[in-house]
């Protein structure tokens, strides 16, 4: 005769190897009679006392957690408890499903990339090189991750492979910074990694040069018909005379090269005296009025003509006459930004004002530009750098 399981109690059954528990149905969560097997004679304990206890407290109310996962979560309260938090599981799973929840709402790296590349269509060849070049090493590491499961670990750790140099290890994450900026702004992320990875030392930097005041006059002098000149290659033989006002605008305003190239004279106001550089023109996708130094004022009125003048400031064939102005002033080797940072060290040290320097460079902040170009001139040669003035003769005998 076979010996009824009794209710609740484990029974091994060596048949399944396994232990038998006989559920009856007031409790069961089917409403029927059940029989489940575990593999262990604990695991079917918990279960059974999980029952009692649920139909002592909740009635059918309480059948409806398996004995798995009864155990789950007795395992995870205990590891839990032994972290020291103190925080449910209900807690947890919620927070949790928020986070898939985003992570699903997020995008990978390589369609943040490619939507951060378009946004930056308007900026300057060289910049648009720079993400390319920068963009060929990076994107094969992350194109496929999902943008949450970048943190700054990961980043810095990639960026420490590809760029082994300081200086661009720091270029490499300015350049990728501003796409997590972007994807924080459409809530693909809730903070910019970037922002927790510190620069390396790159340690002293250089010290700033500016073009001394007879190199500052042999630039402008050198803005003439070089088309006859026999000693320089046929190819860079060009007429540079109209190539002056953009020359002067980079030097007695601290233009950028890549922005002056983007000007045109509706951006001028000579009668107000200031150049108007658009968010679309500019370098860092502000807008900027600079008011012109009088030492510009009177360049661009002398070789501006009477009538209102349109279209590019840049001349025709621009960059070789930038190139020739450059070679015959004997400044060839220098950046092609040096117009610039002399117009920032000779304007700082004749106006002693850094935060009108700093709003004419379009700089964001004034402290490179205090650190770097507060000695870089002296006094006396300020003075007569913003004394370079037009001949009272026309532009054509400028070079008489």
């Amino acid at each position: 005769m076979t010996k009824r399981a009794k209710t609740l109690t484990p029974i091994f059954v060596a048949e399944r190897n396994s232990w038998r528990l006989s559920i009856p149905a007031t409790i069961a969560p089917s409403g029927r009679r059940e029989q489940r097997f575990f593999k262990t004679k604990t695991a079917a304990e918990i279960e059974a006392e999980r029952l009692r206890s649920a139909a002592r407290r909740w009635g059918t109310e309480g059948r409806q957690i398996r004995a798995d996962l009864a155990t789950d979560a007795a395992k995870a309260a205990a590891m839990l408890e032994g972290a020291g938090l103190d925080v449910t599981l209900a807690r947890l799973a919620r927070d949790h499903i928020e986070a898939q929840r985003k992570r699903e709402a997020s995008v990978s790296f390589a369609e943040a990339w490619a939507i951060f590349i378009e946004s930056r269509e308007h900026l300057s060849d060289s910049h648009r090189r720079t993400l390319d070049r920068i963009g060929r090493k990076i994107l094969p590491a992350f194109e496929k991750s999902n943008l949450r499961d970048l943190d700054a670990e990961r980043i810095e750790r990639e960026l420490s492979k590809q760029f082994l140099a300081a200086s661009s290890f720091n270029l490499s994450l300015r350049a990728i910074s501003p796409c997590f900026a972007l994807a924080k702004r459409k809530n693909w992320i809730d903070e910019n990694p970037c922002s927790r990875i510190p620069k390396r030392e790159t340690g002293r930097a250089a010290p700033i040069t500016a073009l001394s005041v007879a190199e500052a006059r042999a630039v402008i002098s050198a803005c003439r018909d070089w088309t006859a000149d026999l000693s320089i290659n046929r190819n860079w033989r060009v007429d540079a005379t109209d190539a002056l006002a953009a020359v002067c605008v980079q030097l007695f305003a601290g233009v950028r090269p890549a922005e002056v190239e983007r000007l045109s004279w509706e951006d001028f106001d000579l009668s107000e005296g200031t150049i108007f550089v658009s968010n679309q023109k500019a370098k860092t996708d502000r807008s900027r009025e600079i008011q012109m130094p009088d030492t510009l004022r009177d360049w661009l009125e002398f070789v501006a003509p009477p009538e209102p003048r349109t279209g590019s400031v840049c001349p025709a064939n621009w960059k070789r006459k930038m190139q020739v102005v450059r070679m015959k002033a004997g400044i060839a080797s220098t950046g092609r930004d040096q117009l610039r940072k002399s117009f920032a060290s000779y304007h700082l040290r004749e106006f002693g004002d850094v935060n009108l320097t700093r709003s004419i460079l379009g700089h964001e902040t004034s402290a490179v530009l205090f650190t770097n170009y507060r000695a870089a001139v002296r006094r006396r040669d300020a003075a007569q750098f913003w004394q370079i003035r037009p001949p009272s003769e026309s532009v054509e005998k400028i070079f008489a």
